[in-house]
């Protein structure tokens, strides 16, 4: 069925589908900030889902997305008009108006920031992202494998503050942190201005489309074999093992300054049966390495995910505890990402692991 509008009642759906592309990052609840993006959606009416060739080639898109932590929009949700504040700032500093909206990343908070900016904008959304699943930096896109400069940029805050930044990626990445830091822990952005020509070859389509009907077979499911089988047929995913978790571990290892997150860095699943083989799972904030019997079968940027074995749902590293039945999933992303280029900027050895993507291994 194809997706041409999405209303208020989508939100839910949305944001359940978009949380299965976290690798098992941030599966808290954000009620606040989903009522928030509900009722600019009432307020303002549906937004248009349009495909990336609906629009003429010199039409202006811009990248919606979130920088920051989860915790702190639920302290201080979004009032939903942040995207608004952005956009025009973004258009006086490139002298022109923006046309469409696109999403930074169809992933957990990140896939309802753009709808409620289309929607207060009266622009249509383009059913596409620059990532595919979440990454932790504004500079791991497609869009920047393409080479599409993410500024001009606009970054708002918290209390309203508006900020227009034009400098390089990685100079971006670090000034737009620093600014986030100080604007109390999450700041949205305009990013990735680009014509619809010049996005073609860098976007990643159908991903709002894709998260909103993997989100309608979560939140409807009550038949695991049924659900594993349409997450195969949709997003292409496989069942790496199923089990129970026997281990949880914390900061095994450091990357620059030494961090010790509040979620686990490490879960063991052990297969079901007396011979089952152990599953380790490595990450930080998300899932982003699995090793089985000592043989890396899976990694970033592929996503990771835990889906609890009998309430249907995506399990977080913040909820994961001793004795949880689990079925341990991987997702793969676009063949964009498994060039050398792509592994590069969000393989395995991106993030501090010193292994080598089973992808580069197969080569």
């Amino acid at each position: 069925m194809t997706i041409t509008q999405i209303t208020a009642e989508d939100i839910p759906v949305l944001l359940a589908g978009a949380q299965l592309l976290c690798s098992s990052a941030g599966s808290i609840a954000l009620d606040g900030y989903r009522t928030a993006i509900e009722e600019v959606l009432r307020r303002n009416g549906p937004v248009p889902l349009v495909a990336l060739d609906d629009l003429p080639p010199d039409a202006l898109c811009v990248s919606i997305g979130a920088l920051g932590g989860f915790a702190p929009m639920i302290e201080l949700p979004p009032n939903g008009d942040e995207g608004v504040l952005a956009v025009r700032a973004l258009e006086e500093r490139l002298g022109r108006k923006v046309d469409a909206i696109v999403s930074l990343n169809s992933a957990g908070p990140n896939a309802v920031f753009p709808v409620a900016s289309a929607a207060a904008l009266g622009l249509p959304l383009v059913d596409c992202d620059g990532m595919g699943r979440v990454l932790p930096l504004m500079i791991q896109t497609t869009y920047a494998l393409a080479g599409l400069p993410i500024g001009p940029l606009a970054g708002v805050g918290l209390a309203g503050d508006v900020l227009v930044l034009d400098s390089s990626e990685h100079r971006s990445e670090l000034l737009l942190r620093a600014a986030m830091k100080a604007a109390g822990g999450w700041l949205l952005c305009a990013s990735y201005p680009a014509t619809v020509a010049a996005l073609r070859p860098a976007a990643l389509r159908g991903a709002t489309s894709r998260a909103l009907t993997v989100g309608r077979m979560l939140t409807t499911a009550d038949d695991r074999e049924a659900l594993l089988a349409g997450l195969t047929r949709i997003m292409g995913s496989r069942v790496l093992g199923s089990g129970r978790v026997i281990e949880l571990g914390h900061a095994t290892r450091t990357v620059g300054p030494r961090i010790y997150p509040s979620v686990p860095t490490s879960i063991v699943v052990g297969e079901y049966g007396s011979a089952g083989r152990l599953i380790r799972l490595e990450g930080h904030s998300e899932l982003l390495l699995a090793v089985i019997d000592g043989a890396v079968a899976a990694a970033v940027p592929d996503v990771l995910c835990l889906l609890d074995r009998h309430e249907l749902k995506v399990v977080g590293m913040e909820s994961v505890g001793l004795g949880h039945h689990v079925d341990v999933l991987v997702l793969p992303v676009s063949p964009m990402w498994h060039t050398p280029a792509g592994l590069a900027m969000a393989g395995p050895r991106a993030f501090g692991f010193p292994v080598r993507h089973p992808r580069e291994e197969e080569a």
